[in-house]
């Protein structure tokens, strides 16, 4: 089901970039922050990605994407006497699927060299893969995790930064193997190049 629904997306995007603006092609940053620590402490680590997005629009626009994500979370824990503090290393790939709308603050149509935008909008999260460096559990990441995210960025000629904070509707794990199963709120700096397409 989930390879159906996300086949599904990634036609749609296909679509969509054939009848685009401009696509954005970027790498950067990004970072997690935990909205529940628990017993575990749970506390994000710096992470990586890269990816495309086609902007459909002007003055307004819709930015749907592809994103592939590297995140890193660090967890410790006591021994049964609390003496002894073990920390591990928790690190998920995924691909994010934004839906962005938004807006520039001014007309693309009289083609600024600096142009500023505003956006938010929701993205899906598909796991592809995970690692935990603790042998002696056996953990479960959610297939799909869902975000409802803002930003802005700043347009440079053929150039663009971008930055944007999305916060977690569901949980990190499936299952109960840690007592915490935190909500993982993620932030993301960006820099890439726009590729403007025949209008």
């Amino acid at each position: 089901m989930i390879t159906r629904n996300f086949l599904l997306l990634l036609m749609l995007l296909i679509s969509m970039a054939s009848n685009g603006q401009e696509i954005h092609l970027s790498g950067g940053y990004n970072g997690s922050n935990v909205q529940e620590a628990g017993d575990e402490q749970w506390s994000g680590l710096a992470g990586y990605q890269f990816g495309a997005d086609v902007l459909l629009g002007d003055r307004w626009f819709v930015k749907p994407g592809i994103h592939f994500l590297v995140r890193n979370l660090n967890y410790s824990y006591a021994d049964a006497v609390g003496a002894t503090q073990q920390e591990y290393e928790y690190t998920s790939r995924s691909l994010a699927i934004p839906l962005m709308l938004g807006r520039n603050l001014l007309d693309p149509s009289s083609d600024p060299s600096i142009n500023l935008y505003v956006m938010g909008g929701p993205t899906a999260l598909f796991g592809l893969n995970t690692d935990l460096d603790n042998n002696a559990l056996t953990v479960e990441t959610n297939s799909t995790q869902w975000y409802l995210g803002f930003g802005a960025g700043l347009h440079l000629g053929i150039f663009f930064v971008e930055g944007g904070y999305d916060v977690a509707m569901t949980n990190v794990f499936n299952g109960d193997e840690f007592e915490t199963n935190p909500k993982v709120n993620y932030l993301h700096a960006i820099a890439g190049v726009r590729l403007q397409l025949a209008r």
